[in-house]
């Protein structure tokens, strides 16, 4: 006999097996299905007669009350869960619970739970706790559980299972008869427990099976009158189990069997599956204890994940940090995560990692070639489209991946920018390990030319694991990304800074445009300025020669030409000589000797100084100064024109040229007896462009301009002591400048 009516199911389709529409359950109980408003009867398992002294026709269409005992007075209907109540009489256990639009009753004899059983499961629960406080590894509290989980079943097998990535199941822990083979360490294909069957341990916490050779009993009618449809009894204590897994089962060579499901935050992470050779029912009672114990265990396993996983977590945390520090310390991206210590290798278990940035490939540890991973990278940013990828069977994803297994089975790949194609990427290599299984998950099933049946072998079989790495945790995907986070904000914060300089740059580049067009405006102002004393000089040999004719004026006339002319030309070459290059540099410092200077300027103002009858009294306790020449002689030149150009009516004039250093200062001051100026009235208008205070032919309020612009090019200041009628000094100070001291 089928579970179901018009479905057959064998191995091609067991992992999509409606197993909550199963029609069937087992013998040890009998099942009713409640109208949810009225509590009237609307199916039954045909064996209620066995339990009630009623039969099947009987029982359908009763209300519950009529059915329960008139001293029942306990049991709630409204209450879902596991009831004391009694029958026509009889007591039982009950467990109601809702499916869709119904309740499920199901009930079992009530079975006694005597005082010194009591006490005993009280004792061994009490040493377990005691065992568990301590015991630090998996393994070691996987084993204390079914060493006691099979003392309160009087099983002959107790096998603790964890589920893998792929839902393979490894036997971590096992409580046996001596006789019985071991399964420590097997491997159980996930064939062996497929989806609805998961997806069942996850709803269903405890399963039982006290007799797999009994027969089930249907529920009748198959389809609900109300619905038309089987009834969902997925949630039923009492339900037949799929008849792949019963013929699974028997298989193994057993009769009766108990699962516990152990569920860590409310994920499946393994079953407890219990096995015995004969037939053996297991009461309310011990499943209700055996379900607590299994519930402390994963409570257990949260606390040592927990544990183990924040121990890790902080060391990569520490190295992850430290790679920062790295980044943060002024190094380059290579520099900073492959070559100090911790490197990239430390924040996972992968082997290997690379880093292509900014069209450069870094690579580290065991890696593909830069071809082939270049080509990965490729791949990856045509076909993968979540920021990080992970797996341990790369070959499976990528085809190519079969020629680099030893080095990249297992990839995990953080996207920075796919559009650039720029990645962090961590290589584990292939699994060099023997997996042991419980017969051949390659051969999981036999037929026999009508039908597939489950395998029937669970003989030691061994595998050699290709293509694959071991698996990436959660804590190196967290941690990784953590990284990539801090690695992008770093870049971001680099690219910032070199914003920032760029832009330092050109509005430095911004300056010296400005400072040389400055420049430029000097030399201009250099030329007018400079040259016209000497033309104005030659004007007046002229005139000189014109209104005294003679041979010996006209002798003097040409050898003054001819000495304004030279200082002219040599003034206009060493202008052409700045000129040529561009102003690109800062002008030339060299060797000016001052009295040379003083000399040339007293020529260049020959007619000026012989006409008005002045004196020009150099006193130089420095004799020569290092730096630019045009400028330093275009500062003399200024000064003294002005001095002989203000010249008082009432005396002659006497201009004194001094130079002294105080300390690493220069100082140089040009004192005249001229008109002087009212400092008060001047103030700071004195250096102002085309400021003039004294009313003159040639006064273009020019000279004093430029030179205070030629003084702060050279680092210095000027300063100004000025009496109306009495005279000027303006002296110039110069910090560090090289200077020669000479002797007057």
């Amino acid at each position: 006999m089928q579970n179901y009516q018009n479905h057959h199911v064998d191995l091609t389709n067991c992992d999509t097996e409606p197993i909550h529409l199963i029609g069937r359950i087992q013998p040890h109980g009998f099942l009713l299905v409640l109208d949810q408003n009225t509590l009237q009867v609307e199916q039954a398992s045909k064996n209620v007669g066995e339990y009630l002294p009623l039969t099947l026709e009987e029982v359908l269409g009763k209300l519950l009350e009529d059915l329960l005992s008139p001293e029942e007075t306990t049991f709630d209907p409204t209450q879902t869960g596991t009831h004391f109540l009694s029958m026509s009489g009889i007591p039982f256990i009950g467990h109601l619970h809702k499916t869709e639009a119904k309740l499920i009753l199901e009930c079992e004899p009530s079975a006694p739970y005597p005082d010194a059983e009591k006490m005993r499961h009280n004792i061994l629960l009490c040493q377990l706790h005691n065992q568990l406080n301590h015991l630090y590894t998996l393994e070691e509290v996987a084993e204390a559980v079914a060493h006691t989980l099979r003392t309160i079943l009087h099983y002959d097998r107790v096998d603790i299972t964890q589920f893998d990535q792929e839902w393979n199941t490894d036997v971590i822990a096992e409580s046996r008869e001596e006789h019985l083979q071991s399964f420590i360490g097997h491997h159980f294909p996930a064939t062996d427990i497929p989806a609805p069957a998961r997806e069942l341990l996850l709803q269903k916490h405890v399963r039982q099976i006290p007799n797999a050779n009994a027969q089930a009993v249907e529920i009748y009618p198959y389809f609900n009158p109300s619905t038309g449809a089987p009834t969902n009894i997925l949630r039923s204590e009492l339900r037949n189990p799929s008849e792949i897994h019963l013929e699974y089962v028997r298989n193994t060579g057993v009769a009766a069997t108990i699962s516990f499901s152990i569920i860590v935050k409310n994920k499946l992470w393994g079953v407890i599956a219990c096995h015995n050779v004969e037939p053996t029912y297991i009461d309310v009672w011990r499943r209700q204890l055996c379900d607590l114990v299994t519930k402390t265990f994963a409570n257990v396993i949260t606390t040592l994940q927990e544990k183990r996983d924040q121990e890790q977590f902080t060391q990569y945390k520490e190295a992850e940090r430290a790679l920062v520090q790295h980044l943060n310390s002024g190094l380059s991206m290579s520099e900073g995560l492959f070559h100090q210590k911790p490197t990239l290798l430390d924040i996972t278990e992968s082997h290997g990692a690379a880093l292509l940035l900014d069209g450069t490939l870094t690579t580290f540890g065991n890696t593909p070639s830069e071809e082939e991973t270049r080509n990965l990278i490729q791949w990856l940013s045509e076909h993968v489209h979540d920021g990080v990828f992970c797996t341990r069977h790369l070959s499976a994803e990528w085809p190519a991946a079969k020629t680099i297994t030893k080095v990249a089975s297992g990839l995990m790949a953080l996207e920075i920018s796919r559009y650039n194609q720029e990645y962090l990427l961590f290589f584990k290599p292939e699994i060099k390990e023997t997996r042991v299984w419980a017969g051949n998950p390659e051969k999981p099933m036999a037929s026999d030319g009508l039908q597939i049946h489950p395998r029937k072998s669970f003989e030691k079989w061994e595998e050699v694991i290709k293509g694959k790495s071991r698996p990436w945790t959660l804590n190196e995907i967290e941690i990784t990304q953590v990284l990539l986070k801090d690695l992008i904000a770093i870049r971001l914060r680099n690219q910032t800074a070199e914003l920032q300089n760029l832009n330092q740059e050109l509005l430095l580049n911004a300056d010296q445009l400005r400072n040389r067009n400055a420049q430029l405006e000097d030399f201009a102002y250099i030329i007018s300025h400079n040259l016209r004393s000497p033309l104005s000089n030659i004007q007046g040999l002229y005139q000189f020669y014109k209104e005294e004719p003679g041979e010996e004026n006209a002798t003097y006339a040409m050898e003054s030409v001819k000495r304004v002319s030279d200082n002219m030309t040599e003034t206009i070459n060493d202008l052409n000589v700045i000129l040529k290059t561009h102003l690109v540099q800062q002008l030339p410092n060299e060797e000016v000797s001052l009295a040379e200077l003083i000399q040339k300027e007293t020529q260049n103002l020959a007619a000026t100084i012989e006409q008005t009858g002045a004196q020009i009294v150099p006193e130089l306790e420095v004799s020569s100064i290092y730096m630019p020449k045009l400028y330093l002689e275009s500062i003399l030149h200024n000064f003294i024109s002005n001095a002989l150009k203000y010249r008082s009516p009432d005396r002659e004039p006497v201009v004194k040229i001094r130079s002294w250093r105080t300390g690493k200062t220069l100082h140089l001051s040009i004192e005249d007896n001229g008109l002087g100026m009212d400092m008060e009235r001047v103030g700071d208008k004195l250096f102002g462009l085309y400021k003039v205070f004294h009313k003159t032919e040639q006064s273009k309020g020019l000279g004093l301009y430029l030179t205070m612009m030629q003084v702060k090019a050279l680092g210095g200041t000027i300063t100004v002591d000025s009496k109306l009628g009495e005279g000027t000094t303006f002296t110039v100070h110069f910090d560090q400048i090289g200077y020669s001291s000479a002797s007057r």
